[in-house]
C-alpha cells in the first residue's frame, strides 16, 4: 500500500488489522512464541474485534458511508460488498466464542480481513481519488476527521 499526496494513506487501524491477520492465520509462524494455546489466538482476535474492530467498522459505515453514498454506482456497489464483509468478519469473529473448529476460523478471519483491508486500500481509496476532485477529497478528510476518524484516514 503506497502512500500517495491526495489519496487515503494506509491507515494505522489497517495496518494493524493487517498484522492481526498474518498474526491469526493458520501456521502462522509469528503466533508460535506469542500464543501458548488455540483458545489464547482465538480470545486475543475477539478482543482486537472489541476493542478496535467493531468501532473501525461502525465508523466506515455510519460516517464514510453518508459521505461518500451516491458518488457513483461502481462505489456504492463497492462498499455494499465491504459492508458484507464486515459482517462475515464479524460473524466469524462471533462464532469463536463456541470453541469449535477454532484454527480453521481463525484463518478464514485471517484471510477475510487481509482481502477486505486490501479492497479498501486498493480498490475503494483509487476509486475515490479517480471521481472527486482534490477539493472534494479534502472536505471528505475534514469531515471524517470531524467525526474523530483522523487516526483512520489521512491525506
Amino acid at each position: 500500500m503506497e502512500n500517495r499526496k491526495s489519496l487515503f494513506s494506509i491507515s494505522h487501524d489497517h495496518f494493524h488489522g493487517l498484522l492481526v491477520a498474518q498474526i491469526i492465520k493458520k501456521g502462522s509462524t509469528v503466533s508460535q512464541d506469542l500464543f501458548k494455546s488455540i483458545n489464547d489466538k482465538a480470545n486475543y482476535t475477539i478482543h482486537f474485534y472489541d476493542q478496535e474492530l467493531a468501532n473501525h467498522f461502525y465508523i466506515e459505515e455510519h460516517i464514510l458511508q453518508p459521505l461518500i453514498r451516491g458518488i457513483s454506482k461502481e462505489i456504492d456497489k463497492l462498499f455494499d460488498e465491504l459492508i458484507e464483509e464486515h459482517k462475515l468478519i464479524s460473524e466469524l469473529i462471533y462464532s469463536l466464542r463456541d470453541n469449535l473448529n477454532i484454527e480453521n476460523k481463525l484463518d478464514r478471519i485471517s484471510t477475510a480481513l487481509e482481502y477486505h483491508i486490501n479492497q479498501e486500500e486498493r480498490v475503494l481509496f483509487p476509486k475515490l481519488q479517480e471521481n472527486l476532485s482534490e477539493q472534494e477529497l479534502e472536505m471528505l478528510s475534514k469531515n471524517l476527521m470531524k467525526n474523530g476518524y483522523e487516526h483512520i484516514f489521512k491525506f
